[in-house]
């Protein structure tokens, strides 16, 4: 996807035709920032000018970030409260079939008003009105914004969240986990991940999911492989990518400890986006060792370890001889183990593809 070299200004009626776009149908997502054509959401992807190494769903992911932002922080709560409707802000108060449309996510919001039913339509025309005004108010923020973020840095501050998986505390501690990632040329085919864990209260399942982070449209599977099953077919992720419930053999109680196996498979074309990291999601996780198998002919000409309290930590290239860069083998293998790993931190591997 072309970019405007270095960013620039783009003006708020274009800006605004792409806010009143996305709003169409079923809201904004990463997928359609990333594939619409129309100039109004071209417009907003070209303005945006984060460092040039950034793939393209990390600008997107950035972008709904910030205009979520951006809407909370509109004064007005009528214009407010439309605005979010509109741009489905949050995803999670706008669920199902009847969410798909603009229209329709009004009518929830009136109902939520508790608007009486006969008034519904009346009430879904009121929000239309304000919509009207703020998509325009809206469209001079996000200039704002942009151009601030363009001009004086700060964009690292919204560099890529990972997917969030359901239950971030799980009442497990994770006693050891392995996960070996493998790549042909520079594209991503999967991880296998193990797991040994010890309960603290009744669990019987494991939820997981997968993402290729450079492809949300990729397919992807999840495959058990030791000491688990799929509970139910895997569930589409709101922004790509799928999730699987794995249930265990029997439910465990507290002090009980646990091994499991599951794969991950991917199939996608693009290159990988250079990052690999693991979320810790239950009490603790005492070793983490993050694996992977470059192609011979694909081997990053420098690879590092991070531990990711915040977004920015571990994005700023390292210099050789860092304690932080990692030796590949001449086979593409590489491996770190993390130790004393705490809830809610994400670990593991980025990389640059071609020499800086």
């Amino acid at each position: 996807m072309p970019r405007r070299p270095g960013g620039g200004e783009a003006p708020p009626d274009t800006l605004e035709a792409g806010l009143r776009r996305l709003a169409l149908e079923a809201g904004p997502t990463v997928l359609r920032l990333l594939n619409e054509r129309s100039p109004g959401v071209r417009a907003i992807m070209n303005v945006a000018s984060p460092p040039d190494h950034w793939p393209e769903v990390d600008i997107a992911n950035a972008l709904l970030e910030i205009l979520s932002e951006l809407v909370e922080g509109i004064a007005n709560p009528r214009w407010r409260a439309s605005c979010k409707a509109a741009l489905r802000i949050p995803t999670d108060d706008y669920p199902g079939a009847e969410c798909d449309s603009v229209a329709g996510r009004w009518r929830v919001l009136a109902r939520r008003e508790d608007v009486a039913s006969g008034a519904v339509d009346e009430a879904v025309e009121r929000y239309r009105g304000y919509w009207t005004v703020a998509a325009v108010r809206l469209a001079e923020m996000l200039s704002k914004r942009l151009f601030e973020l363009n001009r004086n840095g700060g964009w690292d501050s919204y560099l890529a969240h990972e997917i969030e998986i359901p239950a971030t505390t799980l009442p497990v501690s994770f006693d050891r986990t392995d996960v070996l990632f493998s790549f042909d040329k520079q594209r991503g085919t999967g991880f296998t991940t193990y797991i040994w864990l010890t309960a603290y209260g009744p669990v019987d399942r494991y939820e997981t999911m997968g993402w290729y982070y450079n492809d949300p449209d990729a397919v992807v599977d999840i495959v058990p492989l030791a000491n688990c099953a799929l509970d139910g077919p895997l569930r589409d992720l709101p922004q790509g990518g799928r999730s699987a419930s794995l249930v265990f053999a029997r439910e465990l109680r507290a002090g009980e400890k646990y091994f499991f196996a599951f794969s991950t498979v991917f199939a996608s074309d693009r290159p990988c986006r250079p990052t690999i990291l693991h979320k810790v999601r239950g009490m603790s996780m005492d070793q983490l060792t993050v694996r992977a198998q470059f192609d011979v002919d694909a081997i990053p000409p420098k690879i590092w370890c991070v531990d990711v309290a915040e977004q920015l930590q571990g994005s700023t290239v390292p210099n050789d001889g860092d304690p932080q860069v990692l030796e590949v083998s001449p086979n593409g293998y590489v491996e770190y183990e993390f130790f004393n790993c705490k809830r809610g931190r994400e670990y593991g591997l980025r990389w640059i593809w071609t020499r800086q």
